[in-house]
């Protein structure tokens, strides 16, 4: 059964309710959850599996999925378990923003209000990490790298793999299809909240 989404009006007003595969065929708003781990002056990213159905092998934000319509924002940490196998409180989270992102993929047109946030990271929670089939790495990026990537005053970005260490160099084309305005944003953002 496929999954039941909230759709919006561009202005973010409730339009109804349909499901995940209409909605990207289509090209409704809906709403999503990302989080971003933090620590200390890194953040971490997730290159995705090559089993997934969308955006197979890609790099991406830490957790992020789709809100159900039964779901509000506060349920984003179900995404937080089942990505990444941590138990995490909403009150835990910082809110960074919410932003409007269309991003195309083949036939898909994926239209979404993400919700965005981030969490502080201890050594331990990064230990006990069990990440779902849907991610195949995890990545330790430095905040400083990562923010002049996303303004693009660097072209690349190196990151280590948190189980073997192994450095990892990538571009904006290894990354979902975020526009230039989205990476500029949580790039500024994750920086100068520090």
């Amino acid at each position: 059964m496929s999954e039941l989404l909230n759709v919006y009006y561009k202005n973010r007003k409730l339009k109804g309710v349909d499901s995940r595969q209409k909605i990207h065929q289509q090209g409704e708003w809906h709403e999503t959850f990302q989080c971003i781990f933090t620590q200390d002056d890194n953040i971490f990213l997730q290159k995705r599996s090559s089993n997934v159905k969308d955006y197979k092998g890609m790099i991406d934000v830490t957790v992020g999925g789709h809100l159900l319509n039964n779901e509000t924002v506060d349920n984003g940490t179900r995404e937080i378990e089942e990505e990444m196998g941590l138990q995490i409180g909403f009150e835990s989270l910082s809110f960074l923003c919410t932003l409007p992102e269309e991003m195309i993929s083949g036939d898909m047109i994926d239209r979404e209000f993400i919700n965005i946030y981030t969490l502080e990271v201890s050594e331990e929670d990064v230990s006990s990490i069990q990440h779902d089939t849907e991610v195949e790495n995890l990545l330790k990026i430095n905040l400083k790298d990562f923010y002049n990537f996303c303004i693009n005053n660097a072209e690349n970005c190196k990151g280590y793999t948190v189980i073997s260490d192994e450095e990892i160099t990538f571009t904006k084309n290894d990354f979902l299809p975020y526009s230039n305005a989205y990476f500029m944003c949580i790039g500024a953002l994750l920086y100068h909240k520090k």
